[in-house]
């Protein structure tokens, strides 16, 4: 094995080579659910999730709501939870009723809230960078930083 001589990213913008604003930093008291409890859920019980993490998203704007959508987005999510963290699947996974009130209102989705235009690859062209870090029991949180790119 050997050392790289690289230096370390300074940050997640950096690991893409990519250059954006920071528009929101968002705090939730909470940490984003695991992809496996999500998948177990009935249609109801996802949609009353995706309405609380959409109450979360209000909460944390502090009546601050978007004029108009992110066009090309990235995001940054720190997800602190007991245990030290899910396998990346079930990590990322877990963060689709949290990006499903990101984006903007659809009959398909009427709790999108409009910070960003979509999370799909034209409008949020890398994927969410995700940092697990190690919270006592009962203590999770997430914090969602989302830049706009340039």
């Amino acid at each position: 094995m050997t050392e790289s001589t690289q230096p370390t990213p300074a940050t997640p913008l950096d690991v893409w080579n990519v250059s954006g604003e920071l528009r929101y930093v968002l705090d939730f008291d909470e940490e984003t659910p695991s992809n496996n409890v999500i998948k177990g859920m009935h249609f109801h019980a996802y949609k009353n999730l995706r309405r609380q993490w959409r109450m979360r998203v209000l909460a944390a704007l502090k009546g601050r709501r978007p004029v108009e959508p992110i066009a090309r987005s990235f995001l940054v999510v720190k997800r602190e939870c007991a245990g030290g963290g899910l396998d990346w699947d079930n990590a990322y996974g877990g963060l689709k009723p949290m990006l499903d009130c990101l984006v903007q209102s659809s009959d398909k989705n009427p709790d999108g809230l409009g910070l960003i235009a979509d999370d799909n690859p034209r409008n949020m062209p890398f994927p969410p960078f995700v940092q697990q870090l190690p919270a006592k029991p009962g203590k999770g949180r997430t914090t969602l930083y989302v830049y706009a790119l340039n």
